[in-house]
C-alpha cells in the first residue's frame, strides 16, 4: 500500500512540474513577440518619441525650479520655451524634413504643442556610434535652439 502512495505522489509530482514548464515556455514566447514589435518603429517615429522624451524633460526641469529654489537647475543657459507652471507636452510635429547637416548631426524644426500655447524650436539630433566589449550601439544626443535669430 505504501508503495502505491508513493508511486502516485511521485506521478502527481512530475505531471504538475512539466506543466510549469509549459506555461514558463508560453511567457518566454510572448516576451520576444513584445521585443520585436517594439523594435519595429520607424526612424520617424524613434525620434518622435526620443526628442518628445526630452522635451518633456526640460519642462519638468522647469517647473521643479520654478516651485523649489533650493533645488538648482541650469535651465536659465537654453531658454527654449516661455512656460506656465507645471505645462504637459501634448505632442510635436516636424514642420521641415530631416535635414543633415553632417554625417552626424541632423536638423529639422519642430512644432511643440503645449496644454495652453503652441511654439516653435529647432531640434539638432548628434548621433555618434560607441563600441563596448565589442558591442555596437548608436547613441542619439539631442539639443534645442530657438527659431529667434537662426539662419538656416
Amino acid at each position: 500500500m505504501k508503495r502505491l502512495i508513493y508511486i502516485i505522489v511521485l506521478l502527481f509530482s512530475f505531471g504538475c512540474a512539466n506543466n510549469a514548464s509549459k506555461s514558463m515556455e508560453m511567457d518566454t514566447v510572448e516576451s520576444f513577440e513584445k521585443v520585436e514589435e517594439q523594435s519595429e518603429l520607424s526612424e520617424h517615429d524613434a525620434y518622435t518619441l526620443i526628442i518628445s522624451q526630452k522635451l518633456q524633460e526640460y519642462l519638468d526641469k522647469k517647473t521643479l525650479a520654478k516651485t523649489n529654489p533650493d533645488f538648482t537647475v541650469d535651465t536659465n543657459k537654453n531658454e527654449l520655451l516661455s512656460i506656465e507652471e507645471g505645462a504637459q507636452l501634448k505632442h510635436i510635429n516636424f514642420i521641415t524634413p530631416f535635414e543633415t547637416v553632417s554625417d552626424s548631426v541632423k536638423k529639422v524644426v519642430t512644432q511643440v504643442v503645449l496644454e495652453h500655447q503652441t511654439d516653435t524650436i529647432i531640434t539638432l539630433i548628434k548621433t555618434s556610434i560607441i563600441t563596448i566589449d565589442n558591442e555596437v550601439f548608436k547613441t542619439h544626443k539631442i539639443e534645442f535652439e530657438k527659431t529667434e535669430g537662426v539662419q538656416n
